[in-house]
């Protein structure tokens, strides 16, 4: 039962994929929302945002809320990300199970069968500071700051062994001058077992974000930026991460990212990870360096903090600091 199910989830996504990716360059440009296609924390940022199959913390509600399912602990999480054009952008995010059992410490230990994990994120950014034009290009004196905002609360649980499902619905807030709002949701599925007779493990993911109504700003409106996604995830050894993500945005062609963590104790108590990726969407559109990442992290017990360099070639580089903690 558990492969045919799994099989018609996939096929179901790969089929938006394809849907999603024949509008192709005819819808180029024609998304609102952007802020919601550029990512979240700065682990995942690191490895070229290529984590759908592989995001077990609370930022998987914005990556693939299925990978809520892997939380085995309640996670908080921050993230600020400084970027080009004096934008910035901030992510906050909790995640716990809903029943558990007390295992070593305060950690909660999920059940196979309990009724999974609850997530709600928040998600900002700020434009800066625009100087006011007329419909003549001539300068009118004053200035305004787009702001965006989404709000999300989802949803993922293992439904059969290895197999995770996960949805979120989100409230969508965009201003320019005026204000737009919608609502949305996310839907996700991801596969996870081991390579027979190794330690080794892998992960497949299917995610379609963004689904939802347009963003209507007086007699305009902007649909949202919906993109399918096809990922994977495998673990050859123990503290090596390796993913591929495949995007299939609305508004423009498909295009693939991927990314490696490396990460392993240094001290008792202490871990340290390195990171490097390549995302797609970015590689060069940008001009100059644009599409590879850089990223490292430390984790003291509970409390993790990450970093990540993301150059975007003319327009600037964007830098990410997360600090998350698992209790």
């Amino acid at each position: 039962m558990r492969a045919p199910l799994l099989a018609a989830l996939l096929v179901a996504a790969a089929a938006g994929g394809a849907r999603a990716a024949s509008y192709g360059s005819s819808q180029a440009g024609t998304s609102g929302a952007a802020f919601l296609t550029l990512g979240a924390d700065a682990r995942a940022a690191g490895m070229g945002n290529a984590v759908s199959a592989s995001a077990d913390d609370a930022s998987g509600l914005y990556w693939n809320p299925a990978d809520l399912a892997g939380l085995h602990y309640r996670d908080a999480t921050f993230t600020h990300s400084a970027s080009y054009q004096s934008t910035y952008h901030d992510f906050l995010a909790y995640a716990q199970p809903i029943e558990g059992r007390t295992g070593s410490g305060r950690e909660r230990d999920l059940m196979p069968d309990q009724l999974g994990t609850i997530g709600v994120s928040v998600l900002y950014q700020n434009s800066g500071r625009l100087a006011e034009v007329d419909n003549t290009g001539a300068a009118t004196g004053a200035t305004f700051t787009p702001q965006d905002f989404a709000a999300t609360v989802g949803w993922g649980a293992e439904l059969l062994r290895g197999l995770d499902a996960g949805l979120s619905v989100k409230y969508v807030s965009s201003q320019i001058e005026a204000t737009a709002t919608t609502g949305a949701a996310d839907f996700g599925v991801r596969y996870r077992d081991r390579i027979p007779g190794t330690e080794a493990d892998y992960a497949f993911s299917a995610v379609v974000r963004n689904v939802g109504g347009p963003l209507k700003f007086r007699d305009a409106s902007d649909p949202l930026p919906m993109t399918a996604v096809l990922g994977a995830a495998v673990h050859p050894v123990k503290n090596l991460t390796i993913g591929l993500d495949v995007n299939a945005p609305r508004d423009g062609s498909p295009y693939a990212s991927f990314g490696v963590e490396w990460r392993a104790p240094m001290t008792e108590g202490l871990t340290g990870a390195l990171r490097a990726g390549y995302d797609g969407r970015l590689g060069g559109d940008a001009g100059g360096v644009s599409g590879i990442a850089f990223g490292a992290g430390l984790g003291f017990r509970r409390l993790g903090i990450d970093y990540a360099w993301t150059p975007a070639g003319d327009l600037g580089d964007t830098n990410r600091l997360s600090l998350s903690y698992r209790f």
